[in-house]
């Protein structure tokens, strides 16, 4: 992207309130996320909203496995982090880094440095991502877009019972190595994606610990908390897949797309396009924006998934061009993703290729005929 240089916006959208508007609205809430493993089988292969609710269950930890005289359970948590998760990655050296960004399949070791005569424990944070969170009213809300405070995101805490006692830890080893599984959300991705961790050391007494959900202020988790973001594959969408399982936020500030805490559909496309050009996004931005900085490579409209003409790959559009579309009868662009892939191999644009974007749910891939992105649609190269 020609540095996207995105002026914060100062005024608001205008109200949608067309029946149209609001059935592909119900399409967002309804749709189901399409399985991750299917869509990288394809790109690869031959050829009623929520604001979350402010209870105190955020910080719910599942300490599995506790037994009588537990030193865990009767100890003090000390209330500062001070131990540090270092790590390595494809063999490589040993690094301090609060975020590493290994590639899908790259060795990742963890480790944190002894403590004679302590007892250590690991626990993976998990963001409920089957939750949608708003800082501001969505556009079917009265007083759309509105600003109605920082979401209070819901974490918890599950321990990998398999490491009690070990100071260095290969958490993705394999799928049965006892890593949650991100409970009941369809949009929790095992393989790729961001994971946060956290240990604990128990010595006469005190627990020391790592940063955790403890540390959370309210744009939700601390950046001082270890994280894994996994990429499936080099370049842009590479990075892009490296934002699943990171909470769906609508009306998300740079602080948190940046951090991965939260992101909307617009968002988290130009975040990716930060990271992986290494240049942290410094401007506040939304969908129309995008489709006034980037560069249109096809305009067209697309019913049922369908375009109203022939559009092949590599061609006129290709993998990471973004896709907006306009509802029927608005003025503006609502929603954006980006293309991820020919599903079905057949070289032509059509309703079984799949879509990568967010709103309001977590990011995750959809296919083009579930209706998303149904409307006039912009393709737009970044």
């Amino acid at each position: 992207m020609h540095r996207l240089k995105i002026l914060l916006t100062a005024t608001l959208t205008a109200f949608i309130g067309t029946l149209v508007y609001y059935s592909v609205i119900e399409c967002f809430k309804s749709a189901e996320a399409t399985d991750y493993g299917k869509v990288v089988a394809a790109a690869k292969g031959p050829g009623t909203a929520e604001k979350s609710p402010k209870s105190e269950g955020v910080t719910k930890k599942e300490t599995s496995v506790l037994t009588e005289g537990d030193t865990f359970a009767s100890s003090v948590k000390h209330s500062r982090p001070t131990i540090v998760i270092e790590s390595s990655i494809g063999g490589g050296r040993w690094v301090k880094n609060r975020a590493v960004y290994p590639l899908k399949g790259q060795k990742i070791v963890l480790k944190a440095d002894e403590v004679p005569g302590g007892q250590i424990r690991w626990y993976q944070i998990i963001p409920a991502t089957s939750k949608i969170y708003k800082n501001a009213n969505f556009p079917w809300e009265k007083d759309p877009y509105q600003w109605v405070g920082f979401a209070r995101i819901d974490y918890h805490e599950k321990e990998l019972v398999q490491f009690r006692g070990h100071w260095q830890i290969q958490p993705f080893n394999n799928q049965e190595d006892g890593r949650a599984q991100g409970g009941e959300s369809r949009f929790y991705h095992e393989e790729v994606g961001s994971f946060w961790f956290q240990a604990e050391v128990e010595k006469e007494g005190t627990i020391y610990r790592s940063a955790g959900i403890e540390d959370s202020d309210e744009r939700g988790l601390s950046t001082t908390v270890f994280r894994v973001s996994i990429r499936d594959g080099q370049g842009y969408l590479g990075y892009l897949t490296s934002f699943f399982n990171v909470p769906g936020l609508f009306g998300s500030v740079i602080y948190q797309s940046n951090n991965y805490i939260g992101v909307d559909c617009a968002d988290v496309l130009i975040a990716a396009y930060g990271k992986w050009k290494r240049e942290p996004i410094k401007k506040n931005y939304n969908v129309a924006m995008l489709v006034n900085q980037c560069s249109k490579v096809e305009e067209f409209v697309l019913r049922e998934g369908s375009p109203n003409r022939e559009l092949k790959w590599g061609r006129d559009i290709r993998r990471g061009d973004f896709i907006a579309v306009r509802y029927s009868g608005r003025k503006q662009y609502q929603h954006i993703g980006a293309l991820f892939s020919d599903a079905n191999e057949n070289g032509i644009l059509d309703r079984d290729d799949i879509v990568i974007h967010a709103g309001p749910q977590s990011l995750h891939c959809s296919y083009l005929k579930d209706g998303n992105f149904d409307g006039h649609v912009v393709i737009l190269r970044p």
